[in-house]
């Protein structure tokens, strides 16, 4: 619990470099509860019921293991003593859209460039001089060149699911696509898409109420939690936060009653401990 916050800060910073955090649950309660505390604490990471690492055994937590890009173990420890150990492997290791191949001088560059860039739109366009011509470096700009397009178009493909459930992250998702592959056609698309959206009144009705919606949740961020991860809103330091979150919710539904925003609002604010508001 105390390790939280920095595990979810390390898996915020490294999550453009393809680093990925599991987390094992291992003790003995209600998945709920869990839910709570995993919401409490505002855990960006994958977290798995039970599990284990064949030949380690853990006699305390927390403990903490470090693979490598093939799924060699490579370190293990306290999670909070292993960032040294991960900021290496990052260092060395492929990034992972460029995995996958040994790449010649040029193309080693660009690959080598997206560790410290999601300036995804400029990489494409330095290997498009590569990838026209023939021979190993042309084939290996090819292949670095398809999983960066791979990725793009995944992004937009989330993004475009997103608009069915969430106006206002899909609007941001479009957005950091535009940004990421400024200069290619993806980058295109993600911006062509986003005026489309601005001029859809429809959309843009959606977009207030889940803009409304976020704001109810930023406030929600001000509520106290107390122990087996609940909350009591009759807890002084909660009397002030929740009469501005039921505010928050009448207006949305009286303005926006046919919205999803409006129609996912109570079970976002349930493991806030409000029922039918």
């Amino acid at each position: 619990m105390a390790e939280m916050p920095q595990l979810v800060k390390l898996q915020e910073e490294l999550k453009d470099a393809g680093f990925a955090l599991i987390a094992i649950h291992s003790q003995a309660v209600p998945k709920e509860q869990v839910l709570k505390l995993l919401k409490q604490n505002k855990v960006n990471y994958t977290v798995v019921s039970g599990g284990e690492v064949p030949g380690n055994p853990v006699s305390g937590i927390p403990a903490g293991f470090v693979f490598d890009s093939s799924g060699k173990l490579v370190g293990k420890g306290k999670p909070g003593n292993l960032k040294g150990t991960i900021q290496k492997l990052l260092e060395s290791e492929p990034h992972y859209l460029a995995a996958g191949r040994k790449y010649s001088s040029k193309v080693a560059a660009v690959a080598e460039s997206l560790k410290k860039s999601t300036a995804y739109g400029q990489a494409l366009k330095r290997l498009e001089k590569d990838a026209s011509g023939s021979g190993p470096a042309a084939e290996e700009a090819k292949y670095l060149a398809e999983r960066l397009t791979a990725h793009g178009e995944d992004l937009i493909a989330k993004a475009k699911a997103l608009e069915a459930v969430d106006a206002y992250k899909a609007l941001q998702s479009y957005g950091d696509i535009a940004t990421r592959y400024k200069g290619s056609k993806l980058g295109e698309k993600g911006e062509a898409r986003q005026k489309e959206l601005k001029a859809d009144k429809d959309f843009q009705e959606e977009l207030k109420a889940a803009t409304v919606l976020n704001s109810i949740l930023t406030e929600c961020n001000g509520l106290v939690w107390q122990g087996k991860g609940e909350i009591n809103l009759e807890n002084a330091m909660n009397k002030k936060v929740s009469p501005r979150v039921t505010a928050g919710v009448q207006m949305l539904k009286k303005k926006f009653p046919k919205s999803k925003a409006a129609a996912r609002v109570n079970g976002e604010l349930s493991i806030y401990g409000f029922k039918n508001v």
